[in-house]
């Protein structure tokens, strides 16, 4: 077949367009960081992008229950903190006022402290994280105690849970008569209110056995406390769980459509090199005319 001067120039061209594509497709890569900008470029690829983006939207809303569980928990951890320094408070006031050489007038005094500190109770009793009530189950929109009538308030016994997987759920709520003692029994609240009653009354017996409830009281918020501290964990380990499958998400999403720049960047810089060449030497075979062949 015979080569034709025509040819070559159609040829020429079509090559430069070629590498003028090229060049421009990596351009374009570089700009957006992304292999795939339309499912043409990788009809596979896209699949997979898919699938990653999916499962990373997915654990972002997994990990943002994971945290939000952990500090719900932490948050309750303070507060039964705050509830056994309450306890512990009453306590030394007690052990103090069954003491033979306490008038009665002193242990008015202790009985008002009492008070307030049986208020206190009611205060962390009706703590909420976000707006929400921590201590009435799933009723977190309304406050489970009322300092005149706490000793006798039934709270939710509802619980409310947080997803951390498609398949896991870890309970968050705790109901304030797990926490603080059944309605109606020898309560946080009760016991506090008879040791006040004792206090006022002058009755010795009376504070001398608010020192066995107090310690009941203690005991059995011990045992939330130890619940709360074993979720705190649960969630803790879902958030390093869930942050190293992110990790190995992003990295099997970069492989498929993110670029890598360092290679990008030779990439376009040699297909540069190719354009210019081809542009020298078309400019030399474009030159060639009847008269360069007569000479």
């Amino acid at each position: 077949m015979r080569v034709t001067g025509s040819m070559q120039n159609l040829q020429l061209l079509k090559n430069l367009r070629n590498i003028n594509t090229s060049m421009t497709e990596g351009q374009q890569q570089l700009a957006t960081g992304q292999k795939i900008s339309k499912p043409s470029d990788n009809p596979v690829g896209v699949t997979y992008q898919m699938r990653y983006d999916t499962d990373l939207a997915r654990s972002d809303v997994f990990l943002s229950n994971a945290n939000t569980g952990y500090e719900i928990l932490s948050t309750m951890d303070s507060l039964l903190q705050q509830s056994s320094d309450v306890l512990k408070r009453a306590r030394t006031l007690a052990l103090q006022a069954s003491n033979g050489t306490y008038d009665d007038q002193q242990r008015k005094t202790i009985a008002a402290e009492i008070r307030q500190l049986k208020e206190q109770m009611v205060t962390i009793g009706n703590s909420t994280y976000n707006g929400k009530y921590l201590f009435n189950g799933q009723k977190t929109d309304q406050a489970p105690y009322t300092v005149d009538g706490a000793a006798n308030d039934q709270t939710d016994p509802g619980q409310f849970y947080l997803n951390v997987s498609p398949a896991v759920k870890v309970p968050v709520s705790i109901t304030g008569e797990a926490v603080f003692g059944q309605a109606g029994t020898d309560n946080a609240f009760k016991v506090l209110d008879d040791l006040a009653d004792a206090l006022d009354s002058n009755n010795i017996s009376g504070i001398s056995a608010s020192l066995d409830k107090i310690d009941a009281t203690a005991d059995k918020l011990a045992v939330s406390w130890a619940e709360i501290g074993a979720r705190m964990n649960r969630f803790e380990l879902m958030q390093n769980r869930i942050t190293n499958e992110q990790v190995n998400l992003q990295a099997q999403r970069a492989d498929v459509a993110d670029v890598d720049f360092a290679s990008g960047i030779m990439d376009l810089k040699m297909k540069e090199n190719v354009l210019q060449a081809a542009l020298s030497t078309g400019a030399r075979i474009m030159q060639t005319s009847l008269i360069d062949f007569m000479r």
